[in-house]
């Protein structure tokens, strides 16, 4: 099975960024086609009272769609900004905290999560576009359709390694047949949290071994005197 690995890591965040705004794009017009749509038919027609809040229910759904995906891509743009501020964060914190905040949402999904800390790894960061990036990344490997799923924390010299592994894999966005919306979901999550990283100067690779997905970010260690 092909690898997704990164060679260079702005051409690859731009590149995913570019095909993941398409395909967000082309989702939007079909809400605001069908809302268009439901409008004109409810200024040619009289429709009685009834019918006509059966109109307006399904028009505020599609808006409400609409403006999802609107956000969606807004917040694709914004991972892809090197952002502003920044401090020195404990990286072993921040995953413990992401994965607490997901547990619930893996329990429902029936996946078990096992988290490995390892050292502190310290590295320099905007705090909201950490726990962002970290939220998107485990929330992608929860939704990945395994049963269970590893994370561990090491230093490799000047680098701190998160590496992300899931077993029993049944599906992986762009290689079996989805739900296309839940498809999309799954490598927006995924493109937004490589944009985040990427654009602080680390590195994302996904790989694909036999019933294991194996998801490894590379951050550079911030020196703490």
């Amino acid at each position: 099975m092909k690898s997704i690995t990164m060679r260079d890591p702005a051409r690859t965040a731009e590149c995913e960024s570019r095909e993941l705004a398409s395909d967000l794009f082309h989702q939007l017009s079909q809400p605001l086609t069908t809302l268009c749509c439901s409008l004109e038919l409810a200024l040619l027609q009289t429709p009685t009272a009834e019918q006509y809040g059966e109109i307006l229910r399904h028009a505020l759904g599609q808006a409400e769609k609409a403006s999802s995906l609107i956000t969606a891509i807004r917040e694709l743009f914004d991972a892809s900004q090197p952002g502003e501020g920044g401090e020195v964060l404990e990286l072993r914190r921040a995953v413990a905290d992401t994965v607490g905040d997901l547990l619930p949402v893996a329990e429902s999904a029936g996946v078990q999560v096992c988290y490995t800390p390892g050292p502190a790894c310290p590295v320099w960061f905007a705090a909201p576009r950490l726990r962002r990036g970290l939220f998107h990344l485990i929330g992608f490997v929860i939704g990945s359709g395994g049963a269970t799923v590893e994370i561990e924390l090491a230093e490799r010299g000047a680098e701190a390694v998160l590496t992300l592994t899931i077993s029993r894999v049944g599906v992986y966005p762009g290689l079996s047949p989805v739900n296309p919306d839940d498809e999309l979901l799954r490598r927006l999550g995924l493109g937004i949290a490589r944009a985040i990283f990427e654009a602080a100067g680390g590195s994302l690779t996904v790989r694909r071994e036999a019933a294991l997905l194996r998801v490894e970010v590379r951050f550079l260690q911030n020196a703490v005197e």
